[in-house]
């Protein structure tokens, strides 16, 4: 069991738990605010009934001014106007019985109210019905209005009651939106403060990981130099020892060879030897000029460069053109050994992929800057290869990311272009202060020749 996370499962683990409160906080939120909602929607219920019965009080009213209005007149326009506001009193019963609906306290009071509003429409009607019979009796109006005070007493004490229960329910159902209103901020705020730490350490982490990936990477390519200049180094010795041991030792076969010959002209043999040591002895040299050719120390990259060129293109049949400029003559050694590798694997890769007769290399020092070009004209490399090595470096070989590290481990910059008519690659390098002591000179004596 792992006791200690990398800082992406860190970071992984951060952003679910930050992405999961968020998701319950929502979901909390969510269920509180729909709750706040119906909520509201009973606060709303309260104020309705409270206004339906203030309606069927009105009614009432009218019903009561209507008929004193026609007892004192007679008008037709009276008992039309009474006739009106008696038919509006079962409407506002019916819309007070609609917005009770199951509640068993408020239909008890519904039902004595729509008792108490019966019989005040009831006696008013008795007493329309005496005025249009014309049957004026003093005594009979004044108990009819007794009757109907006595009787609007109890309406407005049914009402008053009706109205004190939804206020009870009103005053309840306005902490409980307070409440729920208190809850769903202090979710918000509560998720929001914490979702926002979540992800804050999600970032550090990202950052963490960022930097712990570029470390390891500068690291790598610590590594990848270190290699390099490592192999460059066993490359320097190695052709050396090459040169030193095995070259001259052919060299001093092939002269006890041709003094053999020169007294043993009759034997052909000697003549055949001979030409055979030459031969190794000229592929000896070529090859340890060609894993560190002397004259990169003793003259510089230009001298070097134009004397590899000048045997590529005799060895190869391609036709390469060269323009380097005198101020790249001498440069700091590293840089002068890495632009040599570079050119030597440019060229290389163009004779085993890109069948092209001919080539472009340009040197030129600007501004602190080396800028090295090298241009074939051949088939150049497929789209997709071309794809996946610039995104993760894969699907080419050694040669492109050999170039590549050894441009990045000098922080300079490269970039390739490839079609239908060519491959072209640039690499532009800072040039360091030269630090480096006088160049030493090399073991080899003799002067190198063009690789054949």
């Amino acid at each position: 069991m792992k006791l200690f996370m990398s800082a992406n499962r860190k970071a992984k683990l951060t952003l679910f738990l930050a992405l999961a409160l968020l998701c319950l906080s929502g979901i909390a939120a969510g269920i509180t605010i729909a709750r706040l909602y119906v909520n509201e929607k009973w606060v709303r219920h309260a104020y309705d009934v409270e206004v339906s019965v203030k309606d069927v009080e009105s009614a009432l009213a009218d019903v009561g001014r209507h008929r004193i209005a026609y007892r004192d007149s007679g008008s037709a326009a009276d008992l039309s106007e009474f006739n009106a506001s008696v038919s509006r009193v079962p409407v506002a019963l019916l819309d007070v019985k609609q917005l009770v609906g199951d509640d068993l306290s408020e239909l008890s009071l519904l039902e004595k109210l729509e008792a108490n509003a019966n019989e005040r429409v009831a006696i008013s009607a008795k007493s329309v019905e005496l005025k249009q019979a014309n049957l004026n009796d003093p005594m009979k109006d004044v108990a009819l209005t007794s009757e109907a005070a006595r009787v609007s007493f109890d309406t407005a004490e049914i009402s008053d009651q009706m109205r004190r229960n939804e206020d009870a329910q009103l005053s309840k159902r306005v902490r409980i939106s307070s409440v729920l209103f208190a809850v769903a901020l202090a979710i918000l705020i509560v998720s929001s403060a914490a979702s926002s730490a979540m992800f804050w350490i999600h970032y550090r982490l990202l950052i963490q990981e960022l930097r712990d990936r570029r470390a390891a990477e500068r690291q790598l390519r610590q590594l990848s130099g270190r290699l390099m200049h490592l192999q460059d180094e066993e490359r320097r010795k190695f052709a050396r020892e090459l040169h030193d041991s095995l070259g001259q030792n052919l060299a001093v076969a092939k002269m006890t060879t041709d003094a053999l010959y020169a007294s043993n002209r009759s034997d052909p043999r000697y003549a055949e030897l001979a030409a055979v040591l030459e031969e190794s002895y000229s592929q000896t040299r070529t090859i340890s000029y060609l894993l560190h050719p002397p004259l990169l120390d003793e003259l510089g990259f230009m001298s070097a460069a134009k004397w590899f060129i000048d045997g590529y293109s005799k060895r190869t049949g391609i036709d390469v053109s060269v323009d380097i400029s005198r101020q790249a003559e001498r440069l700091p050694r590293d840089l002068e050994l890495v632009l040599f590798r570079i050119l030597q694997e440019t060229l290389t890769n163009i004779q085993r992929h890109s069948k092209s007769p001919r080539a472009k290399v340009r040197v030129q020092l600007v501004s602190g800057e080396v800028k090295m070009l090298v241009r074939d004209f051949g088939e150049g490399i497929p789209k997709d290869m071309l794809a996946n090595f610039e995104n993760n470096g894969t699907q080419v070989g050694v040669g492109l990311s050999g170039i590549r590290e050894r441009v990045m481990e000098f922080g300079g910059k490269w970039k390739i272009k490839s079609d239908g008519a060519g491959t072209e690659i640039s690499v532009i390098i800072p040039v360091p202060p030269h630090t480096d002591s006088a160049p030493e000179k090399p073991h080899v004596t003799e002067n190198p020749v063009p690789v054949d």
